[in-house]
């Protein structure tokens, strides 16, 4: 139930509480136009003859005409709204009706205040000319016998809202959600992150897309320096958007305002898997990458970039574009995305409140992070499953599971075509494809063609499993599940099984210490590069 003197936001309180919250709403001005049709009163629609009528139609009830004519919309509706409610008795009827199931609120604001607001709605809604005529009808309603005593019903609401304490005309909406536990609980875990534990490349899409059919939304962040690969035939490549996408065809998709994004790679992404604006946000924030980050990074690489503009872009994001006040470079301001452009938070909102579960996937790998890294051997930004939190936009404690994915042999890529620098150190033997064919019996040309980068196509470079830095990134990530891919690479007989108990006795000893190390189960176990080649493990509630 809704009080309020004129003009105290109360519309402006409903129409934003029906949108967030799903209410529907009974207009008490409605309510009395409707009956007084039903009695022939030719005069309904004005709103000095409603008061009278009201005042007659109270006095004759005992306030109980408006509980009276709810009925067909409270029974066919969950949650209601009155706007607004004008005298005690009214409120009482509705209490006797349905008990402990009603809560009153009461909107204040200051008579100036009240009174800009109602010649601005006048001036608007019934093209009043002047401001003069604006303040006569605002002193004629005020006036209203009922309406006098309206600022009464404070004292008998079990809330009252000040409106005017705030700019944000969300505030009082907030305010009342909090009171009636609208909101959705803050430390809900309804988050699972998806992070690589290494240099990247772990088969983290093939992991996203297996378990992204539990999910009511996926969520992206990174950049298009990053190339999630997933099964099919020709193989789907991820840039940008999540890598289930085309496994969770009903899941909501949100790329977070950290995510940096090249326009032509995405709109391809989403020409390919038919997104549109009802399934698709990308939030307002997002980074656009200009024809002049590409350039920068193309005339000066010591490290093996992938020279996409990632980096180029988040420093000018960071730097120049932030202290010229320019927001020319965020999605908001690019007309090819403006339909899809939103609030991740938003959504994020939405989602908590109906209970769904959200897949947030991160891109690259610990140890590119730009600050737990090897530096400069790095990427432009935190990759560790806070960094991904932190860009995507969702609190630590929604957090449920942490999967971290590693691989047999971590993989970086080859060095600068220069010949001056290089992409970085593993801190442990860097050896050559042949020695994993002679160990794993996978032909060396098929891991040749196997290790090329998604994104660049560019080779790569591969080492020993470092157990020192796996141990880093499970303590920089908190990881309570591992993913452990290319088991093939320790032997090709893996690629045969489809139970965890017909792994090769080796491959089930190294995924125990992987276990120990970890401190946490290895819960999904890929074996080649198929439909079938996930062994499941998890025991998820």
């Amino acid at each position: 139930m809704l009080s309020g003197e004129i003009a105290s936001g109360k519309s402006t309180f409903r129409k934003i509480i029906a949108e967030k919250f799903n209410f529907t709403c009974i207009e008490t001005r409605n309510s009395l136009e409707s009956l007084a049709q039903k009695e022939g009163k030719k005069n309904y629609k004005d709103r000095g003859f409603l008061q009278k009528y009201g005042r007659k139609k109270d006095k004759e009830t005992g306030g109980g005409w408006l509980v009276d004519e709810s009925q067909s919309t409270i029974r066919d509706n969950k949650q209601i709204i009155v706007d607004a409610i004008r005298i005690e008795e009214q409120i009482n009827a509705f209490r006797r009706a349905y008990g402990y199931l009603v809560f009153h609120i009461h909107l204040e604001a200051p008579s100036e205040k009240r009174k800009e607001w109602f010649i601005e709605r006048k001036k608007e809604i019934d093209a009043i000319t002047s401001n003069e005529q604006g303040v006569e009808m605002f002193m004629e309603y005020s006036a209203d016998p009922t309406e006098r005593k309206v600022k009464d019903l404070a004292k008998i609401a079990d809330l009252v809202i000040q409106v005017t304490d705030s700019e944000n005309e969300s505030d009082p909406v907030i305010r009342a959600a909090s009171f009636l536990k609208l909101l959705p609980p803050i430390h809900a875990k309804n988050v699972d992150v998806l992070v690589g534990g290494q240099f990247g490349s772990e088969g983290k899409g093939q992991i996203a897309a297996h378990i992204a059919p539990e999910y009511d939304c996926l969520v992206r962040v990174g950049g298009p320096n990053a190339g999630h690969m997933v099964f099919n035939e020709p193989p789907d490549k991820f840039h940008i958007i999540p890598s289930g996408t085309a496994r969770a065809q009903d899941a909501k998709i949100i790329l977070g305002p950290g995510t940096i994004i090249n326009t032509e790679v995405l709109l391809n992404e989403i020409s390919k898997y038919g997104l549109d604006p009802n399934r698709l946000v990308i939030d307002e924030n997002a980074t656009i990458i200009t024809k002049e980050d590409i350039l920068a990074e193309e005339k000066m690489d010591k490290i093996g970039s992938t020279k996409k503009g990632v980096g180029a872009a988040t420093a000018s994001n960071l730097f120049s574009q932030r202290l010229m006040a320019s927001e020319q470079h965020k999605v908001k301001n690019h007309n090819e995305l403006k339909i899809y452009c939103g609030s991740a938070h938003d959504e994020f909102q939405k989602l908590n409140l109906g209970k769904k579960k959200i897949l947030l996937e991160g891109t690259q790998g610990t140890l590119l992070s730009l600050y737990h890294g090897f530096y400069p051997h790095v990427t432009s930004r935190d990759t560790t499953a806070m960094g991904c939190l932190a860009e995507a936009g969702i609190a630590l404690n929604r957090v449920n599971k942490v999967i971290m994915v590693v691989r047999r042999y971590p993989i970086r890529v080859k060095n600068p075509d220069s010949g001056i620098g290089s992409s970085g150190p593993f801190q442990s033997n860097e050896i050559d494809f042949k020695v994993i064919s002679e160990r794993s019996g996978v032909p060396e040309e098929e891991i040749k063609s196997t290790e090329v980068t998604t994104t660049t196509g560019r080779k790569r470079r591969i080492a020993e499993f470092n157990w020192s830095l796996f141990r880093k990134a499970c303590e920089l990530n908190s990881p309570t599940d591992i993913a452990f891919t290319f088991s093939d690479y320790i032997s090709i007989e893996n690629r045969k099984a489809r139970r965890y108990d017909q792994l090769t006795s080796e491959t089930a000893k190294f995924i125990e210490e992987l276990e120990r190390c970890a401190e946490v189960p290895v819960s999904l176990v890929t074996t080649g590069f198929n439909l079938k080649s996930i062994i499941d493990r998890r025991n998820w509630i």
